[in-house]
């Protein structure tokens, strides 16, 4: 009889460890809507409570306008990688994330008509929750901020004019995730 119990528990583990969703693809819905930011992050689970993912973003498109100072754009290249602390399981319930991120940029027209570009690096914390819809895709919603340095930057009056406003580094914190993503978990 032991024996028993003891086979029928391993096969029961060999079962769960085999179909165990251990990763997954997203694409945030926020960053197409944002000017139609492509983006795709990978996650990958470590443990019970830990992930850790990478992704990037990236926008090339510029809008020009009626005004021929200003122009829409929220231009971006930008890598990420960090880990995520989920209190219930990987994949499912509320989490915590923190990343280290690096970017060139190209903004005007979004909040001012004046354009600032160049890169930046740093790192980012922020929180969500994870809603299982069903066995393979998942709605992950959350919010964060970005901080850190601004290597090469230089901010103008505005696109056509290029008349330079501020240059030089500079120290920064940001708003940078709102996420609405899809995941779909393997």
């Amino acid at each position: 009889m032991k024996r028993l119990l003891l086979m029928t528990s391993v096969l029961m583990t060999i079962a769960v460890n085999g179909h165990a969703q251990k990763w997954s693809l997203s694409t945030n819905a926020f960053d197409w809507a944002m000017l139609g930011t492509v983006n795709l992050e990978a996650q990958v689970s470590v443990a019970r409570h830990i992930s850790i993912d990478a992704g990037a973003r990236y926008n090339p498109w510029k809008f020009d306008t009626s005004n021929p100072h200003l122009t829409i754009q929220n231009r971006q290249t930008t890598f990420y990688a960090g880990i995520r602390y989920w209190p219930w399981y990987v994949f499912s319930g509320w989490w915590i994330a923190a990343k280290g991120q690096y970017g060139s940029f190209h903004r005007s027209g979004i909040w001012r008509p004046a354009f600032e570009e160049g890169t930046a690096s740093g790192g980012g914390l922020s929180l969500g929750y994870t809603f299982m819809l069903n066995e393979h895709i998942n709605l992950d919603i959350g919010a964060g901020a970005w901080g850190g340095r601004k290597l090469k930057r230089t901010l103008y009056d505005c696109p056509s004019c290029l008349n330079i406003r501020e240059e030089g580094p500079k120290n920064f914190i940001d708003l940078d995730d709102i996420t609405v993503s899809f995941l779909y978990v393997f």
